[in-house]
């Protein structure tokens, strides 16, 4: 059963828990302390699958099929194992049928040293519309803030966040109510809703199994460490994160790539128990920063052009076209210059013109 909970936080329903930081055992056995690193064959993913997104009642990016293919020797040794997936987009409260299965493949040839596992896909640039990820506990988790609540209530339940999409900017908000009269328990409280329980460390800059990362700058609200429910307690109110990015690589297949990203809390000064429900609200907001090359790699200029007059065989330096800056001097000693190459090049293209060619 899929539901509006469920979409994205089942792990069943996602691709990458399938086969994050997932390793086969190459040789039987039953000590763990014999297992070493050049004993663990990686499960590859031959794609880069997207997280499960709710949209428009629909949980997009669900898991239908799933495939693992083992590959070992005659003597019983995994060589290589690889994993592939069918999704499907699936409405909410209904059910979705998984088929899960594992091939085995014997490798013909068997060799004495043990063939090493083919390396990881390198990582490639985001796709518009894909999940932003993020290192939150160690564990790539997809980067989420606060989505629209039922009756425009603040609710801490995890559900309630929706995951940032790339270039997607977004502005949500509820209203919050709490009887709490403990400063450090209410802005506990709002941080929650805004960002879930623990903040993330790092983003991935780019998609992929081995993305490259780079650290969250985070501006927290500033702490009278006097502060008390009469005085006025700092409480973050707007929550702000701004994403830079730009495309990098060829000019013909650009590669979109997260440079930074930072978290704005604006805060204020309220006092509690809060007498009346606060307004929260949150944004994200995804800034372009290519350095485009300018031209002759862009629009074409008016004075490009072929020197010499290459499409006319020197008619323009006879008629005195080629320096156009030049004294009346140089254009007629040029043309008559141009005049004998003109009568040479007449007779060559009439004899040997198949040599030329």
């Amino acid at each position: 059963m899929v539901t509006s909970q469920s979409c994205t936080t089942d792990p069943d329903l996602s691709s990458i828990s399938y086969y994050f930081n997932m390793s086969l055992i190459a040789v039987p056995t039953t000590d763990k302390i014999k297992i070493r690193s050049d004993l663990l064959v990686p499960v590859i993913p031959l794609s880069d699958w997207p997280a499960p997104v709710k949209q428009n009642g629909f949980c997009l990016d669900v898991v239908k099929t799933v495939q693992f293919l083992v590959y070992y020797t005659p003597k019983g040794e995994l060589r290589n194992a690889s994993i592939n997936f069918t999704l499907t987009d699936v409405p909410f409260e209904q059910l979705v049928l998984q088929t899960h299965s594992v091939e085995f493949h014997l490798l013909q040839r068997d060799t004495s040293k043990p063939t090493q596992a083919p390396p990881n896909p390198p990582p490639v640039g985001l796709r518009k519309g894909s999940a932003v990820m993020a290192l939150i506990d160690g564990e790539m988790q997809p980067l989420k803030s606060l989505g629209v609540s039922e009756g425009g209530r603040c609710s801490s339940d995890p559900s309630r966040l929706s995951p940032i999409l790339f270039t997607h900017n977004t502005i949500s908000g509820c209203t919050f109510s709490s009887e709490t009269q403990n400063c450090t328990e209410l802005r506990s409280q709002i941080y929650e809703i805004f960002r879930g329980s623990t903040a993330p460390d790092e983003i991935a800059m780019n998609s992929g199994l081995q993305p490259n990362w780079t650290r969250i700058l985070i501006q927290d609200c500033l702490i009278d460490p006097q502060e008390s429910c009469e005085s006025g307690c700092s409480l973050p109110l707007s929550f702000s994160i701004q994403i830079i990015w730009a495309r990098q690589g060829f000019i013909e297949v650009p590669q979109n790539y997260i440079l930074g990203a930072k978290f704005l809390f604006r805060c204020q000064n309220v006092q509690c128990p809060l007498s009346s429900p606060l307004t929260l609200t949150a944004k994200a907001t995804f800034v372009e920063t290519t350095v485009y090359p300018e031209a002759p790699r862009g629009v074409p200029q008016p004075h490009w052009r072929f020197p010499f007059g290459f499409f006319t065989r020197g008619a323009a330096e006879l008629d005195g076209h080629l320096d156009t800056s030049g004294s009346s001097a140089e254009k007629v000693t040029w043309s008559l210059m141009a005049f004998p190459l003109l009568l040479l090049s007449e007779l060559g293209l009439r004899n040997f013109d198949i040599e030329i060619f």
